[in-house]
């Protein structure tokens, strides 16, 4: 009975070694190699090459090593949430990185758009059309707004209209200013206009609104500051009493209710510490 016990349970396993599990890596593969195409086609026109090649085998890798890094750290009776926990997690980070990415670039394009406005002044002024003097931007400007007016430069050659490629430029790098620009740019197509005097004040708005952004974050240091504080708090106190009396914590880390316990302080430890952040945050629009 032992012998036909054991032989059922090798058929089982052999057969779910045979096919369950390449067809668990070939769902694996498929599902992250979509979300990998996907990344690739949204950010293609958002991040640098370097960027996208960069993230792009982090939608296979995160979820296999932070998912190994979760039942490694995981209590013995927790392996398996470890294992969750930690998959999920190396799901949403890449996309969660690739946005911090796209968010500083977007500033980034931002800082030099005044400059970019006043090489274009100047070439109008000098007698200049809207397309030579976004050429003259494109070869004078560093990343990134080199890159983004070259694909406008680029699109508009292969045959899409100069104000389909500038609202695809203001979808890849939304902001107040960019609107500003494009909005003086088709009304100035269309119903004529001193696009210089036009864009001297759309730098000088640009300024006006940069020093109420450093105003706005002078204010929030506060909050940003308490943020981190109560942050620490926990994390420094259990440091300084276990370091004074190890076994103060032996009850939550030696117990299963104790160990639970902690994972749900960790859950909301976080969760508190991402809305202190974002109350003590202003978002532009």
């Amino acid at each position: 009975m032992l012998f036909i016990i054991s032989l059922l349970m090798f058929l089982s396993v052999s057969l779910f070694a045979y096919f369950g599990v390449p067809l668990i890596v070939k769902t694996y593969v498929d599902v992250n190699k979509t979300r990998a195409k996907k990344f690739v086609s949204e950010m293609d026109r958002s991040l640098s090459h370097d960027d996208v090649r960069r993230i792009a085998p982090m939608y296979f890798l995160a979820p296999l090593v932070l998912g190994g890094v979760g039942f490694y750290f995981a209590p013995l009776d927790f392996q398996m949430v470890g294992i969750l926990g930690g998959v999920a997690l190396g799901f949403v980070l890449p996309r969660f990185y690739s946005g911090l990415l796209v968010g500083k670039r977007r500033d980034l394009f931002n800082n030099q758009l005044v400059d970019s406005l006043m090489i274009m002044s100047s070439s109008f002024r000098g007698g200049l059309s809207l397309i030579q003097s976004m050429e003259a931007v494109a070869e004078e400007m560093p990343e990134p707004i080199r890159q983004e007016f070259s694909i406008v430069l680029g699109e508009n050659k292969m045959g899409v209209t100069m104000d389909e490629a500038l609202n695809r430029l203001y979808r890849r790098m939304p902001s107040p200013s960019m609107q500003q620009m494009i909005s003086a740019i088709l009304l100035a197509r269309e119903t004529g206009g001193n696009l210089p005097v036009i864009f001297s004040r759309i730098v000088q708005n640009i300024r006006e609104r940069k020093k109420v952004e450093e105003s706005l974050a002078v204010l929030t240091v506060q909050g940003k500051i308490q943020a981190l504080v109560m942050s620490g708090l926990p994390v420094g106190f259990f440091f300084m009493v276990n370091s004074t009396n190890p076994g103060y914590f032996q009850t939550m880390t030696n117990s299963d209710m104790g160990r639970m316990l902690l994972m749900i302080c960790l859950g909301l430890w976080v969760v508190g510490t991402f809305l202190i952040i974002k109350i003590s945050s202003f978002k532009d629009i």
